[in-house]
C-alpha cells in the first residue's frame, strides 16, 4: 500500500519530518476531509427553509399563559421540533424572570421577498375580492341577457393577479 511505502521512507532516511501533503493523501485523510465539505454546506433550498422559519416563527405556540398572566414556554416543544436556531439570546435574570430573544424577522421578510423577486420596482396587478365578485357579477348578468347562462363563462376582463 502507498502509505505504508511512504511510512517506511521516511523511517529510512535521515529526516524526522513527514510530508504531510504525501500521508494525507495516501491515508484517505484528503477524502474524508473533501467528502465533509461537501455534506456541511446546505443545500439552497434548506436555507430557504430556515429563512422562511425564521420569518414566520411565532412564540406564542410554545407559550402557555397561568391564571396570573404569567407564561412559561416549552423550550422542550422548541428544540423536539428542530427549532432552536430562530431562539437568538435566552437569559434568566437574578430575580428568575427569563428574557426570550428571537432572530429578528425583517431581515429574513426582505431576504424572501428579494429571493421572489418582490421588489423589482414595479406594482405587480392585485385584484381584491370586491373586484372580483362585482366582475363575476357583471359577467353573470350579461350571460343572462344574452340567454347563455349554459355556456361557461370564461376569462375575467381586466387584470386577474393575486387576490388580497
Amino acid at each position: 500500500m502507498e502509505e505504508t511505502a511512504i511510512l517506511e521512507k521516511t523511517k529510512q532516511s535521515d529526516s524526522c519530518y513527514l510530508d504531510l501533503n504525501q500521508v494525507v493523501k495516501a491515508s484517505g485523510v484528503q477524502a474524508a476531509i473533501d467528502a465533509r465539505g461537501a455534506t456541511a454546506a446546505m443545500a439552497s433550498n434548506e436555507v430557504l427553509a430556515r429563512v422562511a422559519e425564521v420569518a414566520s416563527f411565532d412564540l406564542l405556540d410554545f407559550m402557555r399563559v397561568d391564571q396570573d398572566g404569567g407564561c412559561k414556554v416549552n423550550l422542550k416543544l422548541v428544540k423536539r421540533l428542530g427549532l432552536g436556531h430562530l431562539i437568538k439570546r435566552l437569559r434568566i435574570n437574578k430575580d428568575g424572570t427569563q428574557d426570550i430573544e428571537l432572530e429578528p424577522k425583517a431581515p429574513a421578510l426582505v431576504k424572501l421577498g428579494e429571493h421572489y423577486k418582490l421588489w423589482k420596482g414595479e406594482a405587480q396587478p392585485q385584484v381584491t375580492l370586491v373586484e372580483l365578485a362585482k366582475n363575476l357579477r357583471a359577467k353573470y348578468e350579461r350571460l343572462q341577457r344574452e340567454k347563455q347562462c349554459d355556456q361557461p363563462a370564461g376569462d375575467l376582463p381586466g387584470p386577474t393577479g393575486p387576490v388580497q
